[in-house]
């Protein structure tokens, strides 16, 4: 029947109901219009009882559609048997003379126009609904990943089926977010299946084109589609949808296929799109995180925030890695000089102060300061470069960023005031930076590199040891980039020079000698940047080795160089200073009596315990991983989770011993593992030394490999004593004598480094066998007090049992006599092994050369 033009109140009751119900399938399209109610710009629909009912009715019909689509698919792809491929009975063959793959693809390309008038030839509404069209593309989905048989293939695939679906949801802004929050998913994943058969088999791409009949081009739907959902906000705000658009992207990039590499490659737009979307997303995450670090330099929530940024911007510089590795010739080339217009500029921008007469604060150690945005937007700036060398690559950037940063002249494209305009035809910097490093100048203008100034005076301090750690960072991401070899780093005039047999330092180790020469006001700042600054010159010791152009062994350079280089002076000057200074706190009456604790718990901290393929435990510590923020997802560099500790003499001794520990194992790998590597690796870069714990590290810092509880243990000649365990360890009894509450009988060891709580074997007792119970080292007894009977023992050693109970042993002997001589022997071991480590001090931390 159909509807007259004539008002609706005018129409019988049934007419108003049918109008009524057509209305709540505008309400529910997934389009945006003016006439809906909500955040998608329009007038509130009239709220009645009417159209509350109607709108009832109609989610009841939406389910029920839904239900009937998804039906479909389960029959067709036979879900209940045996297997899950499409049916090769009548059923399929109904399905395919019917249409209703045709009939699915109208559906979802049904779209309510927004000045149609209400009429009941329009009750067909419910196709307007984005869970109809999401079960549409489900639906769909599901016949793709399932097909096996060829010709179903070519059935799904003909008359520009798939195509049409694709393309019905363009352009993605027409639709409201929450319809895109239905339907995102299903498409995605239809995309997704889409690129999975192909990938199968690239001979189906001319199913998957179709020709552009304005300008006569071929388009591929498939990927112009998977782009462009990639760069729409929704896709942004869901990392599922989105992260499965650039997978899309990337794989199809990487078939072998010939026409879909051609197809790609004469796709010079899309290629720009793709490129100018990779550069904005970076962009957006640098100006977040700027935007995250200005404020207090302290702040938990920001950190973490900065952290979650971070963490995304490597996995974003992945997909710009496939990108890189696709294959896709002319890609690369145009992604590389998009990174440097696009990105580079701004970050090498920021690297410099506000004005030429300016510079920047010394900010970022007190738990008080707050950084000014200048300051932050440096500080990020540098942390992304060392991302952009770290995550990336392709060679032919990393060697050209490698020049923008570090080589001693510049194009002033990168300081001029106005924004290059990215054309697809235009290469900008590649050309102007392949002429600085051919020495072609000449051609065109060149000036003196500021942004390699501007890295110098960090590596200097002059902006503190807050700037220094990102700095440090950059410059050891770009000495461990594969592509830069030692060539690349000579034109950067980055590493000393030998010149009749003249040592001449570089400016960066100049730098560093600086830096290691300033006064550090201890903190966790300056200890990290004390710590980066130690590694970094012994990497630069390395790269001095490798180039020594002198006629000697590979020993004999490094000797050489070691009696030349400053930066080998200051490492070792450093390392005096340092343990001078925590030498010092050994008569420091507030630190004196907990000396060797801290210098037993910093050991403990810096060498953890490793098995080894031989089952036999190492205590290691990785000096690149101590002086080297490797993983670059460390908000801690841009703004601290929790304050720093007040430094009162206790902090202080600590940051002293923790750098001359740092300092001492330096200098050590210099003397023994850097001279294996060199003989090992002769051509290789990377420098990652691992200091193991020797003997002296071993015996102040009570490593050992303890015996675990319940082997034997040979009690002849050892001093032991007899005891009672207590029911409830940790509580004295005051009680006079009467019955006791005592455990088994047990015995107390005590050697001159450990004490051990062991059971004598039954049986055996003329062996002087016994069972171990517990092992705990005598540095770890912190005070025994007798009680009569009983001894208790404070401890640093987690709960055994009812032996020891919150840090408390309570032994009950046999009498008082026996509990106090146990005690007095106790403290007497404790002070002679005290005394004996304190003799050890100055061989660990030697304060002189």
């Amino acid at each position: 029947m159909e509807a007259r033009d004539t008002p609706n109140s005018v129409l019988p009751t049934a007419s108003n109901e049918i109008m009524s119900l057509l209305a709540a399938f505008r309400m529910m399209a997934a389009t945006k219009s003016p006439d809906k109610e909500g955040d998608n710009l329009g007038a509130v629909a009239t709220r009645d009882d009417c159209i509350v009912a109607a709108m009832s009715s109609a989610k009841k019909i939406e389910s029920r559609v839904v239900e009937i689509i998804r039906e479909i698919g389960e029959v067709v792809v036979n879900t209940e048997g045996t297997t899950t491929d499409i049916r090769g009975d009548s059923v399929f063959e109904y399905f395919c003379e019917k249409s209703i793959l045709s009939l699915l693809v109208d559906i979802a390309k049904e779209k309510k126009q927004n000045d149609s008038k209400l009429t009941e030839s329009s009750c067909h509404g419910v196709v307007w609904s984005p869970l109809v069209k999401a079960q549409c593309f489900q639906t769909t989905s599901l016949l793709l990943s399932n097909v096996q048989n060829n010709s179903a293939v070519y059935y799904v695939l003909s008359n520009n089926y798939i195509n049409e679906l694709i393309t019905c949801m363009l352009p993605f802004g027409q639709w409201t977010d929450s319809a895109l929050s239905k339907i995102m998913p299903e498409y995605v994943d239809l995309l997704q299946n889409i690129t999975i058969q192909l990938t199968r088999d690239p001979h189906l791409f001319p199913f998957l084109t179709m020709e552009d009949p304005k300008t006569g081009s071929t388009k591929f739907p498939l990927f112009s589609a998977a782009l462009e959902l990639a760069t729409t906000s929704f896709a942004q705000s869901d990392s599922v949808v989105y992260e499965t658009c650039l997978a899309v992207v990337v794989n199809l990039m990487k078939n072998d296929s010939a026409a879909i590499q051609n197809w790609i490659i004469s796709a010079s737009v899309t290629q720009k799109q793709l490129a100018e979307h990779l550069c904005v997303r970076i962009l957006d995450r640098y100006y977040r995180v700027c935007d995250l670090c200005t404020g207090p330099v302290v702040d938990f929530v920001r950190s973490n925030a900065i952290f979650s940024q971070l963490k995304g911007l490597n996995d974003h510089m992945g997909v710009i890695q496939d990108v890189f590795w696709s294959g896709v010739r002319g890609l690369d080339v145009r992604l590389c000089e998009a990174l440097l217009q696009r990105v580079v500029t701004i970050l090498l921008k920021n690297l410099l102060p506000p004005r030429n007469d300016s510079q920047f604060f010394d900010v970022g150690v007190a738990d008080s300061d707050v950084i000014p945005q200048r300051e932050a937007r440096a500080q990020v700036s540098s942390l992304f470069l060392a991302h952009l060398f770290s995550n990336l690559t392709y060679r032919p950037f990393q060697r050209m960023l490698a020049v923008a940063v570090l080589h001693p002249v510049s194009t002033p494209l990168w300081l001029s005031s106005k924004s290059v305009n990215f054309s697809e035809d235009e290469y900008v910097f590649m050309p102007a930076l392949s002429d600085i490093v051919n020495g072609e100048e000449a051609r065109k203008e060149v000036c003196p590199n500021r942004f390699r100034t501007e890295l110098i005076n960090s590596l200097k301090g002059d902006y503190g040891d807050w700037r220094f750690i990102s700095s440090a960072c950059l410059l050891q991401t770009l000495l461990n980039a594969d592509s830069i070899e030692i060539e690349s780093l000579a034109v950067l005039n980055i590493l000393p020079e030998f010149d009749g047999g003249i040592y001449h330092s570089s400016p960066l180790e100049d730098a560093l000698s600086t830096f290691l020469h300033r006064e550090h006001m201890p903190s966790r700042i300056a200890a990290r940047a004390l710590e980066c600054a130690g590694y970094l010159g012994i990497q630069m010791v390395h790269f001095a080795v490798r180039i020594c152009n002198r006629d000697l062994s590979l020993v004999e350079k490094l000797d050489f160089v070691l009696k030349h280089s400053k930066v080998w002076e200051s490492i070792k000057q450093a390392q005096i200073e340092f343990c001078s200074e925590a030498t010092k706190f050994t008569e420091n009456t507030g630190v004196s009596d907990i000396f060797l604790d801290l210098i037993e718990a910093a050991i403990r901290k810096r060498y953890p315990a490793s098995s080894t393929d031989s089952k036999s435990v190492v205590f290691s510590c990785s000096l690149s991983h101590r002086g080297y923020t490797e993983e670059l997802t460390d908000s801690e560099v841009l703004v601290r989770r929790s304050r720093d500790f007040a430094m009162n003499d206790v902090e202080t001794a600590r940051f002293f011993i923790n750098l001359a520990l740092h300092y001492r194992a330096l200098c050590k790998a210099i003397d023994h593992k850097l001279r294996m590597t060199l003989q090992i690796d002769k051509k290789h870069g990377k420098l990652d030394l691992v200091d193991e714990a020797d003997f002296l590290t071993r015996t102040i810092g009570g490593l050992s490999e303890k015996p675990a509880a319940g082997v034997e243990v040979d009690l002849t000649g050892r001093m032991t004593f007899r005891f009672n365990l207590a029911s409830s360890p940790g509580k004295a009894s005051l009680k006079t004598k009467t019955k006791k509450s005592m455990g088994s009988s047990l015995i107390l060891v005590l050697d001159p480094t450990d004490v051990f709580v062991v059971k004598q074997n039954t049986g055996r007792m003329e062996e002087n066998r016994s069972t171990l119970i517990c092992g705990i080292s005598l540095r770890s007894v912190v005070a025994a007090a007798s009680d009569g009977d009983w001894l208790h023992v404070a401890v640093r050693h987690p709960d055994v049992d009812l032996l020891i109970k919150n840090g408390n042993m309570a032994l009950e002997f046999e009498n008082s006599g026996a509990s106090l001589v146990v005690k007095q022997y106790l403290d007497r071991s404790r002070e002679v092994l005290r005394q004996e480590l304190l003799g050890k001090v100055s061989e660990l931390l030697p304060t002189g050369m």
